[in-house]
């Protein structure tokens, strides 16, 4: 980057650590300090929901998914309105009337401290991984453009986001958060704009849109019902209502937002503007992701978006590699030639070349995949790669340090909340609650800051031993699917089953998440028709696929959870 860019990238980071860090003088008690004083307006907690929730896994997973998938991805989030009036229902007001500070404190009062205490817990794992996933997004970006080690990015972004979160609580993450979600949309809108101006006068948005269209980048819907697909209208739908309903009503990252509001009405109101925003927002991220296809194939790209290729280790790797450059560069010109003229007849067989051209071209990239993972002997991959190589190649001098400064903000307002709602969780539920309420409010704030910081040095450790992944985004998901229909059982045991027993959630909980592990290594052989579960984790035989993809595991969990713990609640009523 230029001088130009580092200064405006400085400036932006040393401004969202001075308006975090400076609401802290103002969190004199634990109240204040966790959810300031419910005293945020229904707008800025709505933000902060959403910012919470789009990371820099937004920019660099769901563009790269879109780049190297299509668009069925939004799928997953068609849920989201029906989520939210579920949770705007029924757990709103509950949460409200009771006056608590996490989502697992209401569980003790009928189901007992075990409940309580192992269901916040579930919470604890399953956000401290996430956690660290969150900080690795945007270090892949930083790594790209700053020309530095992966690890040294990796402690930028957890001394920073741990830094002003630790000093500042929940006042500080929401103000930032605000700031930060109009930074993030303003570098996807940027980004967007400059494909769209760039593209060839005789191509446009249209002849784009057509182009993408010929291969197949816009399918947005799949009405096939099929477990084993990832994207579909029924596991998005359905099976993402047990994600979204858990995540965005059970996980304390979300409900600490609406907390922190004054009244049912504004708690509503916060998470309304998610369910009506969300979906516009990622499909326009996804069609980001789509245009960026299309700005390649009439701009130079390399055959690999990664930072740095691996050298050849032996002649026969030298062989494949100048072969692969090879034909890389003549399918590159000719899936260009191609284009420009599906793009002006718009007939069957100028279209059928373009899409053959394609093909050759995604083949040279397959095999420069293949060759780079037989010379690392390790899986890779450049999806995650794709979004910041257009920063850096593309984007006017000036603007790169604001947008790199977008994907900051996108990271940063999930990790603050992250690190905010752990932080609430380790004191409310365990500290404070096996201890006794036996110190001062001073002492609780004073703890919390330093349990902030555990938290935040123990997701930047995590983020330096995590190795890369296909898409970031889908890892996170994966996380929270192994967690959520759990969790979100336990709810349904306490608001609607009336003869549910501390035994039977405690239970039901525990049966929910071994059957969640147990179909998640539920194999289908499609040769011999069978199903296997297969271990240990990493060992999978040829011929053999899962039998269910991770978004439906929050049915699962859920399914287990409530069945199992009414089941035990008749058989042990006295507990």
């Amino acid at each position: 980057m230029s001088w130009i860019d580092w200064t405006v990238l400085l400036a932006f980071l040393s401004y969202t650590v001075w308006d975090g860090t400076r609401s802290g003088k103002n969190a004199s008690t634990i109240e204040g300090y966790l959810l300031a004083n419910r005293s945020m307006p229904w707008w800025a907690a709505g933000l902060s929901v959403m910012a919470t929730q789009a990371s820099a896994i937004t920019f660099i997973g769901t563009t790269g998914i879109a780049y190297a998938e299509d668009m069925r991805f939004v799928q997953t989030y068609l849920a989201i309105p029906f989520a939210m009036i579920f949770i705007c229902m029924f757990l709103v007001p509950f949460f409200s009337k009771m006056q608590n500070f996490t989502a697992y404190e209401v569980l003790e009062e009928r189901f007992g401290l075990k409940t309580r205490l192992t269901t916040s817990g579930l919470f604890l794992i399953s956000r401290g991984l996430a956690l660290g996933v969150i900080i690795a997004a945007p270090s892949y970006v930083l790594a790209l453009l700053l020309g530095l080690p992966l690890y040294i990015t990796i402690l930028i972004i957890g001394v920073i986001a741990t830094l002003y979160t630790t000093i500042g609580g929940i006042a500080g993450v929401i103000t930032t958060d605000v700031k930060q979600m109009a930074i993030m949309m303003f570098g996807l809108i940027f980004c967007f704009i400059l494909i769209w101006i760039n593209l060839p006068e005789e191509v446009g948005f249209e002849g784009a849109l057509y182009l993408a269209g010929s291969l197949d980048k816009l399918t947005v819907l799949d009405l096939n019902f099929d477990l084993t697909e990832k994207y579909n209208v029924w596991s998005g739908v359905i099976a993402a209502f047990f994600l979204m309903a858990s995540y965005f009503g059970t996980d304390q990252s979300q409900v600490q937002r609406y907390l922190t509001t004054d009244s049912v009405k504004n708690a509503r109101k916060s998470l309304l503007m998610t369910a009506y925003a969300k979906i516009p927002m990622q499909f326009f991220i996804l069609l980001l992701g789509v245009m960026l296809y299309v700005f390649f194939i009439f701009n130079s790209a390399p055959v690999s978006f990664r930072a740095s290729e691996p050298v050849a280790q032996n002649a026969q790797q030298q062989i494949a590699e100048q072969k692969i450059l090879k034909d890389y560069e003549v399918a590159h010109l000719s899936r260009k030639e191609a284009a420009l003229a599906a793009v002006q007849e718009r007939d069957p067989d100028t279209q059928q070349l373009f899409i053959e051209t394609d093909a050759a071209l995604n083949a040279a990239r397959d095999a420069e995949m293949a060759l780079q993972a037989e010379i690392r002997q390790a899986d890779v991959n450049d999806t995650n790669y794709i979004f910041p190589y257009f920063i850096l190649n593309h984007v006017p001098i000036g603007v790169i340090g604001l947008i790199v400064g977008g994907i900051f903000a996108a990271a940063l307002s999930s990790i603050d909340s992250e690190l905010n709602a752990l932080t609430t969780v380790s004191i409310v539920d365990w500290y404070q609650r096996l201890q006794g309420d036996l110190h001062t409010q001073a002492h609780y704030v004073k703890s919390s800051r330093g349990v902030t910081f555990f938290w935040g040095a123990l997701a930047t450790v995590s983020a330096l031993l995590m190795g890369e992944t296909r898409s970031i985004i889908e890892l996170v998901n994966q996380i929270g699917s192994y967690f959520y229909g759990s969790i979100l059982g336990v709810f349904i045991l306490l608001l609607w089953v009336k003869r549910a027993t501390g035994t039977g959630a405690l239970v039901g909980l525990i049966s929910g998440m071994f059957s969640v592990f147990a179909f998640d290594r539920l194999f289908f052989n499609a040769s011999s028709g069978e199903y296997s579960f297969i271990f240990p984790w990493n060992t999978v035989p040829d011929g053999y696929v899962k039998a269910i993809e991770f978004l439906w595991l929050n049915p699962v969990g859920t399914a287990v959870v409530v069945a199992v713990g009414f089941i035990i609640s008749l058989a042990f009523k006295k507990e």
